[in-house]
């Protein structure tokens, strides 16, 4: 199932391996927006969707477990 969400996948690992973080908003779009039809890199980037702002709350109260997302992706 990975394979549906290669971008999660792929920034979810760097972030788990310490080669990465969630410092910058881009960190989050990359993150959570990578694999999504609706979202374009550079356009309309001051708009963020409902499924964006829960998530991205959720990693910054450490509410949303990464690496556990990441497994059963796996």
């Amino acid at each position: 199932m990975s394979d549906d969400f290669p971008s999660f996948a792929r920034k979810a690992r760097e972030i788990l391996e310490g080669k990465s973080g969630l410092k910058e908003i881009e960190d989050f779009r990359e993150l959570l927006c990578g694999d999504c039809p609706f979202y374009h890199h550079g356009e309309e980037e001051n708009e963020e969707c409902g499924s964006f702002r829960l998530l991205k709350a959720l990693l910054e109260r450490d509410a949303f477990d990464l690496e556990r997302a990441l497994n059963e992706l796996e």
